[in-house]
């Protein structure tokens, strides 16, 4: 239970129409203007996309044993087999891969939403967990040095045709389609290139949902969300803040359940209300909290000694939380600096370090991904882990296969009806509903 309690934590937040191409959508109504609470709260319920019928998904979880041999300390032999989630038709339909955000497992809430919505579509819908992920790295990374684009896209390959050997006497496919979001969009661009070359699969149409350009700068925006000082002095003060102001809401309103869909905005209206600095803060803490859970899980199975002691032998009795502390203290740009960068250079000398920010970003597919009409694109104009060029190089790259709301912040609008029917639209399900 200790060893799960950050990516538990980093769970509570949402890493979470008719609409124009390559512009402003027609029509398109998004209340929250500030893009951070637009983050943290989503879409309001009014706004949110209603299923035009309840029946409850035929699902099934699988485990596949990719690496049979692996030799894992302990800690990690609960999870030497990977998981993965099955929604299936009972009918022949298109298969769609969902490939989850940074840190996040086949079952994060994004993920299984996004099955809800394409099961209910129609299709047989399998949900991976992101090759960040503690289980990903200690199960299916071949490496197990996340972050190299081309290698994670090589490991969720390896994963998907996999996947699809085990299930295919269950199901019936006519096509196969992949989306992701997040991190889990950038993926999916690498995974779809990946395909074009090796032809395993064969990839109808792809989606990519607010994704990051440059997985460096996106990851860095994040990091200074806390604070940006070495030491994390401010972030400190920040958590104490946020922390104590969520301890001041359950003692007058009850413990709740942080999911529930209607918290945040309730406690957004009360008397304990986040500043924007704050709520900066609430972001900047998932994705810590995510980063951290990746350079404790990199340094204990590769034994670098940053984190967990070379010597320390890790059980299912150790206790974690001086461990995660000091991976609280990992920026992802330390992360890449300190152990992703020396890994790469020992495999390629002559590779720079801007020359691997630069191969493991979408601007290392750009040719690929302005000339491959099957790709698109969701994202916001608003989006935090993008700037301005990064809006531009999608805009100008998938010209009007690109479809960028006004607002919505970082997937904040992801279950916004007109979201979800421009994904519906791109991929040929009935919209109705």
């Amino acid at each position: 239970t200790r060893y799960c309690l950050p990516w538990l934590l980093a769970a509570l937040l949402p890493i979470l129409a008719p609409a124009v191409q390559a512009g402003e959508p027609a029509g398109y109504i998004y209340p929250i203007a500030d893009p951070f609470e637009a983050t943290v709260t989503g879409t309001p319920v009014e706004l949110k996309h209603r299923f035009r019928h309840k029946k409850p998904m035929r699902l099934d979880s699988f485990e596949l044993d990719i690496f049979p041999e692996r030799e894992l300390p302990p800690l990690f032999r609960p999870v030497r087999s990977l998981a993965f989630s099955l929604a299936y038709q009972e009918s022949p339909a298109p298969l769609l891969f969902v490939i989850a955000g940074t840190g996040g497992s086949h079952r994060a809430s994004t993920a299984r939403y996004l099955q809800r919505v394409f099961y209910q579509a129609g299709y047989h819908v399998i949900t991976l967990s992101s090759p960040s992920s503690y289980e990903f790295i200690t199960a299916a990374s071949e490496s197990r040095y996340p972050g190299i684009s081309e290698e994670d896209a090589r490991d969720l390959y390896r994963v998907m045709q996999m996947s699809i050997d085990q299930v295919k006497d269950l199901i019936s496919i006519t096509e196969v389609y992949l989306t992701g979001y997040s991190l889990g969009a950038l993926h999916a661009a690498f995974v779809s290139h990946r395909d074009e070359c090796e032809q395993a699969i064969g990839f109808s149409k792809v989606l990519l949902l607010n994704p990051p350009v440059s997985l460096y700068t996106s990851a860095s925006m994040l990091d200074n969300l806390v604070g940006s000082e070495p030491g994390m002095k401010n972030a400190h003060d920040n958590y104490n803040r946020l922390f104590g102001k969520f301890t001041e809401y359950f003692e007058e309103n009850g413990m709740i359940r942080l999911d529930d869909e209607a918290f945040m905005f309730k406690f957004l209206e009360s008397e304990q209300s986040l500043t924007r600095e704050e709520l900066m803060a609430l972001i900047g803490a998932s994705f810590r909290f995510s980063s951290a859970g990746l350079v404790f899980t990199v340094d204990a199975l590769n034994g670098t000694g940053y984190v967990v002691e070379r010597q320390q032998k890790l059980t299912l009795g150790t206790p974690l939380e001086e461990y995660f502390k000091r991976g609280l203290w990992w920026r992802f740009t330390d992360y890449f600096e300190r152990l992703l960068l020396p890994y790469w250079q020992d495999r390629q000398p002559g590779d720079s370090r801007e020359q691997l920010i630069e191969s493991i970003s979408l601007h290392a597919l750009r040719d690929y991904l302005a000339g491959c009409s099957k790709i698109s694109v969701i994202t916001n104009a608003d989006e935090i882990i993008l700037n301005p060029q990064d809006i531009g190089f999608l805009g100008e790259t998938f010209g009007s296969r690109a479809t960028i709301f006004p607002r919505g912040g970082h997937l904040g609008n992801v279950q916004h009806r007109d979201y979800v029917a421009r994904m519906l639209t791109f991929f040929g399900a009935d919209t109705g509903g």
